[in-house]
């Protein structure tokens, strides 16, 4: 390969001519290899390597001259046609892998790098190829191939490309970074860790060959990384375009289900994914049956933050989606495994439960002290539906919320006593109704009650709503009607 006085820093080049061994050669010689040597100055042409090692200052001087003389190259010039091999990167793939030849992805990239004193091009090939001796079993899988000017490394080129930060921007316009192209992969669907396959992509070979005339070879162990800074973007958002064109689990009915599901059938692909993995770490370790114990909700409450991060649309309410989920969680496990929920750590609702920072727990006797010491703030809320709309914002803040599904168990007021006990802010969020008010009177000692109260209708009236009426809200909240419900 053509070496060029750009492709030097001034003290590279110092190095490059001390280091030579025969010294009694003329600079000409030394240089041959350089694309600038033509424009040599006839003052170098007959002095030896000896005589211009021994002075710095003539070193740079022929450094700046020779940048002087022949400005550096525009372009990667390509020995091919970028179509044409762009076609044979995915044969050569082909040839050691069983590949699906039209859903393939490939792309030769010329780049340029000028950091004020280096100067050069290179070329970047990637190609992504779904493999078709792999089933969904492995969804997500990567066969990672690098090489430097076509020549793998003996680890098969992963530690080429990574050790460097990597940024690109994702479909929303978010900058999202990461370390290696594995970790890049990851974030484009190709994931063996998470559970949810329907967001995981085809398993695929991935190759990388950079052609580069400087490859900045780092550490003392031999050839295994290079400086990345000068190619990392364009590494980046080539890898991430064509990994997004590789086909997605999402909406394939990978499974088959005796019972029917049709009206939101990508949605129960969740669940599926869910209790596949909930199943495999309690194989791992069965005292998480005990340890990570979950209810349905809690179930949809790990499934509904995944699904939103895939802009998951429900048909008809969140609400229906997760009815129709958590009502076949049973069904699902004896069909997946012959199990019942119960064996895999899954109980039936109880009357409290607390969301917490994206995960639910329930609310129980031996877990009242743990779950008191939870965010910087707890309110009990009675509507379990409130407590949804809410969490995303509780979430933010680090505030848990406690949905009790109309009534005051004892291990509710326990925890109320408890957070107050460890210095936590409590508030209780009711109904402005009977309910409501037997609730917020629940708790053994006085606790904040939040919602509405016929000051705030009074408020509202004199601010832009005056056609609410009082009676409305007596009818709904009269004493005369109250019932009184023993707690479960």
């Amino acid at each position: 390969m053509q070496d060029s006085i750009y492709y030097h820093k001034p003290g590279h080049f110092r190095e490059f001519i001390r280091v030579i061994t025969d010294k009694s050669i003329s600079v000409s010689e030394a240089l041959a290899t350089f694309r600038e040597v033509k424009c040599l100055p006839n003052k170098f042409k007959q002095m030896t390597v000896h005589e211009l090692s021994k002075s710095p200052v003539l070193i740079q001087e022929l450094y700046e001259t020779l940048r002087k003389r022949m400005q550096p190259e525009s372009k990667y010039k390509l020995p091919y046609n970028k179509a044409e091999r762009e076609k044979q990167l995915i044969d050569n793939i082909a040839e050691n892998y069983a590949i699906d030849k039209e859903k393939a992805q490939a792309k030769v990239i010329t780049g340029h790098h000028n950091d004020g004193t280096r100067e050069f091009n290179y070329a970047l090939e990637v190609v992504i190829a779904p493999r078709t001796d792999l089933d969904e079993k492995h969804a997500g899988e990567v066969e990672f191939i690098g090489s430097i000017n076509s020549t793998p490394s003996i680890d098969g080129g992963e530690g080429y490309f990574q050790g460097y930060p990597y940024r690109w921007l994702d479909k929303k316009g978010n900058t999202r970074d990461a370390t290696s192209v594995n970790d890049i992969l990851h974030e484009c669907g190709f994931n063996t860790s998470s559970y949810h396959t329907a967001k995981k992509r085809f398993p695929c070979v991935v190759a990388i060959n950079l052609r580069t005339p400087v490859p900045d070879w780092l550490g003392s162990a031999g050839k295994t990384k290079i400086d990345l800074k000068p190619y990392a973007d364009e590494i980046a958002k080539t890898v991430v375009n064509l990994a997004n064109k590789i086909p997605s689990y999402h909406g394939k009915k990978h499974t088959v289900f005796n019972f029917s599901f049709s009206r939101e059938t990508p949605a129960i692909l969740y669940l599926e994914d869910f209790l596949k993995e909930r199943y495999n770490k309690i194989q791992a370790n069965p005292s998480l049956k005990i340890t990570d114990k979950i209810t349905q909700s809690g179930v949809w409450y790990r499934i509904r933050p995944i699904m939103v991060e895939d802009d998951f649309k429900p048909r008809k309410t969140w609400g229906d989606t997760r009815k129709g989920l958590t009502s076949k969680i049973n069904e699902m496990c004896q069909q997946l495994f012959g199990l019942n929920r119960e064996e895999l750590g899954i109980i039936a609702g109880t009357r409290a439960t607390m969301l917490y920072e994206g995960k639910s727990y329930p609310v129980e006797i031996d877990n009242v002290e743990e779950l008191a010491t939870k965010g910087i703030a707890i309110i009990i809320i009675e509507k379990e539906g409130i407590a949804d709309l809410l969490a995303p914002f509780a979430e933010r803040y680090r505030v848990a919320l406690v949905h009790t599904r109309g009534r005051f168990t004892e291990y509710g007021k326990d925890l109320i006593e408890a957070a107050k006990k460890a210095g936590s802010v409590v508030g209780i969020l009711v109904d402005y109704d009977t309910y409501g008010e037997e609730i917020a009177k629940g708790s053994r000692t006085n606790t904040p009650k939040i919602g509405i109260t016929r000051d705030t209708i009074k408020w509202l009236q004199q601010n832009g709503y005056p056609d609410l009426i009082e009676a409305e809200i007596e009818e709904e909240y009269s004493p005369a009607i109250y019932i009184p419900r023993t707690s479960i």
